[in-house]
């Protein structure tokens, strides 16, 4: 599993990480001590700080989307039964008013409000403080990186200098504030075609003999067939097929090589190592962490996590064309951590 990590989930995780310069419509994910910043491809951002690495603890999410007339939702996720009264900032009591609603879903309680004024009174109860201590245990929520994160939200959006931004505010009217950038557009639709177990071999047989070098490029293990993870065969027209060829098999999760297999045995099989618009040149996918195809959407899905939990990893989509796949949807979160296992921040998504 170290093994794993190391080839494919580590490497994606630091060049995430590290953030960067970023167009208007360009996804983008950076880190301030405590707290990371997510802003997607429709300039939807979310702003989440937890501690670092403890499973199932209390965190906080800011989320807005886009636009001038964009509200932001603020939500407490707590793993732990707890009232409006439970929470304070370095000791000082914090009073949530009627604005915030409490539900509880089986082990988790959250608060949110979207009320623009109790949101700037949480804002500045907290922006000087170092935590948010919530519950008799005293479960902590770290501050340091929370004004930083903010802050780079509203320069994402546009926001800064103007009556809609969380940090630096000014009077700068809502109205000055671009729309969202408009996405992408995916059509999925299901594959009405059905391989016969001979054509499977055949293919499955071309993408392992043509892949040798990715293969060995890829420090695949020859072992690494298993019950949950296999070689398989897949129809995406009448001219293509996706193929897995499993590569490394760990403890919780295995990876496959892809393959686009042309079915009339003209022309040989091609890798499919995708890179994820995620600022500079991109982050290339070599092999595929727990791959999967849905002839039913005609979509190619993957789902790495960064350890067993589940609390950090990173989820992908992408949609045959009749030509080639088209990125769909990316999730993502660099950090272990939070009240929620699978709550990772979307950096791409598509209509």
């Amino acid at each position: 599993m170290k093994h794993l990590y190391k080839r494919l989930i580590a490497p994606l995780l630091v060049s995430l990480a590290l953030g960067g310069t970023a167009n208007a419509a360009d996804p983008s994910y950076d880190r301030y001590k405590s707290w990371l910043i997510a802003c997607d491809n429709g300039l939807t951002c979310e702003a989440k700080g937890f501690e670092n690495g403890v499973i199932s603890r209390p965190d906080m999410h800011f989320h807005r989307a886009a636009g001038p007339n964009a509200l932001t939702e603020v939500a407490i996720g707590v793993p732990f039964p707890v009232g409006l009264n439970d929470f304070r900032a370095d000791g000082v009591s914090l009073h949530f008013g009627s604005a915030w609603q409490l539900s509880r879903d089986e082990n988790l309680t959250t608060i949110s409000t979207s009320n623009p004024q109790a949101v700037m009174e949480l804002l500045s109860a907290l922006r000087n403080a170092a935590q948010l201590e919530v519950g008799a245990d005293k479960a902590v929520i770290p501050l340091d990186g929370m004004v930083a994160a903010l802050l780079h939200m509203d320069d994402r959006q546009g926001r800064l200098g103007n009556v809609t931004a969380l940090i630096k505010r000014g009077a700068a009217p809502a109205s000055s504030v671009a729309a969202a950038p408009a996405l992408p557009i995916v059509a999925r639709r299901k594959i009405d075609i059905a391989l016969s177990d001979v054509e499977k071999q055949r293919l499955i047989l071309q993408a392992r003999n043509s892949g040798k070098a990715v293969f060995k490029a890829e420090e695949c293990e020859g072992t690494a067939s298993g019950e949950d993870l296999m070689e398989e065969a897949y129809p995406l027209d009448a001219d293509h097929a996706l193929v897995f060829i499993p590569c490394i098999m760990g403890a919780y999760q295995g990876s496959s090589l892809a393959f686009i297999v042309p079915r009339n045995g003209n022309g040989a099989p091609i890798p499919f190592q995708p890179k994820l618009p995620l600022g500079g040149d991109g982050t290339e996918l070599k092999i595929l962490t727990e791959p999967g195809f849905d002839m039913n959407t005609g979509s190619l899905q993957m789902a790495g996590r960064g350890r067993a939990v589940g609390d950090c990893g990173l989820t992908a989509e992408w949609v045959w064309d009749g030509a080639r796949f088209q990125l769909a949807a990316v999730s993502y979160q660099g950090t272990c951590g939070g009240s929620q296992l699978g709550d990772w921040p979307i950096l791409f998504r598509t209509r």
